[in-house]
C-alpha cells in the first residue's frame, strides 16, 4: 500500500512513518499523484483537506485528513492519532464518507481556477453594489436574489460558509443541494433546499462591472453580467476518519451543537 502525504505550512519538519507493507513518500512540488497511490494524508487544517480535490480529481483515490489547524470539521483525526491511523488503515478500522462534488461551467470558463468544488460555489459582491442573482433550476424560474451574492453548497459545506448565513447542517450522504442568500436585501428570501440531480443555472449582474466568483477556498474575479451552472459533478470524493469521528460526533464536540451551560455543559445537552 502507497501512501502520499500533501502538507501546507507545516511549521516542522515531517518524518515519515515506517511500516511493513506500505510506503510512504511526501507529495512533489507539481502536485501529482503517483499512479500507484492508494491514500492521500493531508496534514493541516480544512483549507488543505479542500485543496487535495484538486490532486486527486476524479482518481478516487481517498484522502484522510488529520488536524494540525485550528477546528479540522473535514479532517479524520488529529495529531495525537496519527501513530494509530496507519494501523487503523491496515485493519479497515475507519468510517467512509462520500462527498458530492459539485461541478461548474459557465459562459466561459473562468481562467486559472479549478471547476469543482467540495463545500460551495459562491458569487460576491467585489465592489459596493449589490449583486442581483436569478436563479433557475432545471430552466425553471426560482427567485432573484438582490444583496452581497448566494452560496451554492453540498451536504458537506452544509457546515462551512452557508450554515454561517444561516443554511442548514445537512448530513454528508443527503444527496442535496442547498442555496444559502449573502445578505439578502429582500427579506422574504431563505435558504432552499434542492435534489443533488438538479442543475441550477445562475445569472449575476450589477450597477458595477465585476463580482467574485469562489470554489471553495479558491476565487477568480469575473466580469458582470456573468452567467454560469452549478450541477453534481460525475465523480465523487471519499474521506476516511478515524476514532469515533463520525459526523454526530464532530457536530457536538466541534461546533458545540446543543451545548447550553444550564444542561451543565456538553455532555448533558
Amino acid at each position: 500500500m502507497k501512501v502520499v502525504f500533501y502538507r501546507k505550512d507545516l511549521k516542522k519538519d515531517w518524518h515519515l512513518p515506517t511500516r511493513s507493507g506500505m510506503t510512504f513518500q511526501m507529495l512533489g512540488d507539481d502536485r501529482k499523484l503517483p499512479s500507484d497511490t492508494d491514500l492521500l494524508v493531508t496534514i493541516g487544517g480544512d483549507g488543505t483537506f479542500l485543496e487535495a480535490l484538486e490532486i486527486v480529481k476524479d482518481s478516487g483515490i481517498p484522502i484522510a485528513g488529520v488536524n494540525f489547524g485550528r477546528l479540522g470539521f473535514l479532517t479524520g483525526c488529529g495529531p495525537d492519532f496519527i501513530e494509530y491511523m496507519y494501523d487503523a488503515v491496515k485493519e479497515k478500522d475507519f468510517l467512509t464518507t462520500t462527498h458530492t462534488v459539485l461541478s461548474l461551467t459557465g459562459q466561459e470558463s473562468p481562467l486559472g481556477i479549478y471547476p469543482y468544488a467540495i463545500n460551495e460555489i459562491c458569487i460576491q459582491r467585489n465592489t459596493p453594489a449589490m449583486l442581483e442573482v436569478e436563479v433557475m433550476m432545471d430552466s425553471q424560474p426560482v427567485a432573484t436574489y438582490r444583496g452581497d451574492g448566494i452560496i451554492v453548497a453540498t451536504p458537506t459545506g452544509s457546515t462551512a460558509y452557508s450554515l454561517s448565513v444561516g443554511g442548514p447542517i445537512v448530513f454528508p450522504q443527503s444527496g442535496v443541494l442547498v442555496l444559502s442568500p449573502i445578505a439578502p436585501h429582500n427579506l422574504n428570501v431563505r435558504p432552499i433546499v434542492f435534489p443533488d440531480h438538479a442543475g441550477l443555472e445562475i445569472r449575476v449582474k450589477s450597477r458595477l462591472p465585476n463580482a467574485r466568483l469562489y470554489l471553495d477556498n479558491r476565487s477568480v474575479v469575473v466580469d458582470l453580467p456573468y452567467s454560469f451552472k452549478v450541477k453534481k459533478a460525475h465523480f465523487h470524493l471519499t474521506s476516511l476518519s478515524f476514532a469515533g469521528n463520525d459526523f454526530i460526533t464532530t457536530l457536538r464536540e466541534k461546533l458545540m451543537m446543543g451545548f447550553d451551560k444550564r444542561n451543565g455543559g456538553e455532555g448533558d445537552a
